[in-house]
């Protein structure tokens, strides 16, 4: 296998391809339902739904009604009450999935999908972690009026649910595109949680087994991975969780020639800020120590957007109109 001669490059072709599997303009096509004799009402919601809403109206063949994104969701519509409120019309659920393992149920609290979760499951919930709810909520939840229709619920039977696009898709589609390339890919999860920066050196310890001893990779290889990670607010620094494992991977593959990354939220913003993360590779440390800039201090001041800022490695694509929480590539070669 050849080696990659522009990493960055690489790195941006394989986020792209990431991005594109789980494009609406590509995947809401291919999965409407047939039109039905009657009116049909499109309802969206998430981070993707208009952009969602804007390829339905461009796939589907016949007159629009209304078109409604669902921000902010209440128990009147949680836990498939929506679609039992839409009986008897049957309700096609097109769902992008930013949940780790996709559970469509859990999707924007799936309106349109039952849980099999129960109302007094959820009180034990609020019981075991000693939860100060408002008095309204806990009446509203000690009645029968709070419990949601299950899975089996009649009103639910015609109804059908597709997962269009998710991580694990992505993931899939930046591997075909790294081995078309001549570049072996390996997934290691599509649902990483945790904090980001421990995520980040437990990636750079395999990103520096793999360069220095060939295990448990054989090099040229990139590792793909992702979920959704968290940051512990420990200072008053700018960054993203994108970003902050990027900047705990650099500190753990300082020196060690051969290794690039590249880590982004999907939907094109990390954090607060206008980038969607940023790249890193060996020289990152040895950069910013050249600016007289402390790495390990920016991280522990959670400011890893000033520490890529400083260096122009801020990855910027603007928003993508789709998300499948974030997108970790790591090139070893």
């Amino acid at each position: 296998m050849a080696a990659v001669a522009n990493p960055r490059q690489f790195l941006e072709t394989l986020f792209a391809s990431a991005v594109s599997a789980a494009d609406p303009e590509r995947t809401i096509a291919a999965n409407l339902p047939e039109r039905p004799k009657g009116r049909t009402v499109v309802i969206g919601a998430g981070k993707g739904a208009a952009q969602m809403a804007r390829a339905f109206e461009s796939a589907w063949d016949g007159p629009l009604s209304a078109m409604n994104a669902v921000r902010k969701h209440v128990s009147l519509i949680k836990g498939g009450r929506l679609a039992a409120a839409a009986h008897p019309a049957r309700v096609v659920s097109l769902v992008v999935s930013d949940i780790p393992g996709d559970d469509a149920a859990l999707v924007a609290s799936g309106p349109t999908i039952a849980d099999e979760a129960s109302r007094e499951e959820a009180l034990k919930i609020i019981e075991r972690y000693r939860l100060a709810l408002p008095e309204k909520v806990m009446h509203w939840l000690a009645s029968e009026a709070a419990d949601a229709p299950g899975p089996s619920d009649p009103r639910f039977a015609r109804n059908e649910v597709r997962l269009i696009a998710s991580a694990s898709v992505s993931l899939e589609a930046a591997a075909a595109k790294a081995r078309a390339a001549g570049v072996e890919a390996v997934i290691l999860s599509d649902a990483i949680e945790g904090e980001a920066r421990d995520v980040g050196l437990v990636h750079a310890a395999i990103a520096r087994e793999t360069a220095m001893r060939d295990r448990p990779f054989s090099r040229p290889v990139v590792l793909l991975s992702g979920g959704e990670t968290t940051v512990t607010v420990r200072g008053e620094g700018r960054g993203g969780r994108n970003s902050e494992f990027l900047l705990s991977l650099a500190l753990g593959i300082d020196g060690i020639g051969g290794i690039s990354a590249l880590a982004a939220d999907t939907d094109g913003i990390d954090g607060s800020e206008d980038n969607a993360g940023a790249f890193a590779d060996h020289t990152t440390i040895a950069r910013l120590l050249a600016q007289r800039l402390d790495a390990a201090a920016l991280l522990q001041g959670n400011d890893s957007w000033a520490a890529f800022d400083a260096l122009g490695d801020l990855f910027k694509p603007g928003p993508t109109g789709t998300n499948v929480n974030d997108f970790r590539a790591v090139l070893i070669q």
